[in-house]
């Protein structure tokens, strides 16, 4: 009975390092967003198409311990050429670690790191 669970467990182990167990994702990302610190914080969003992104509503969740109140969550539109990319800087203020989202349409990419004033840096 040993014998054949060591088969067993020897021949998964083969047979799983040949077949892959998941699946890449091949489709290639139409609208990519980057975020950046440095002196308040910075988001690149950069249209992939062929056609031109207009009036996308882009949103901007930072959420932390000391965050101030008015920096929280801002919510404007953008208008995004073929090929191109739209260049955002949001102002920040707090201390400590911070969370950040931002969302355009049903796209969205969070990164954390720290707050200190008007400066955001450690972008993970």
């Amino acid at each position: 009975m040993r014998k054949k669970i060591m088969g067993i467990l020897i021949i998964g182990l083969l047979v799983s390092t040949i077949f892959p167990v998941a699946i890449a994702d091949t489709q290639p990302k139409l609208i990519e967003i980057q975020i950046k610190g440095g002196r308040g914080l910075r988001a690149i969003v950069k249209n992939h198409q062929t056609i031109d992104i207009n009036d996308a509503k882009i949103q901007i969740f930072v959420d932390g311990f000391l965050i101030s109140k008015g920096c929280r969550y801002r919510e404007s539109t953008i208008d995004i050429k073929a090929g191109g990319s739209s260049y955002q800087i949001i102002p920040t203020f707090g201390f400590g670690s911070a969370y950040i989202t931002i969302k355009v349409g049903a796209i969205s990419q969070s990164v954390s790191g720290k707050l200190f004033g008007w400066f955001f840096f450690a972008v993970k």
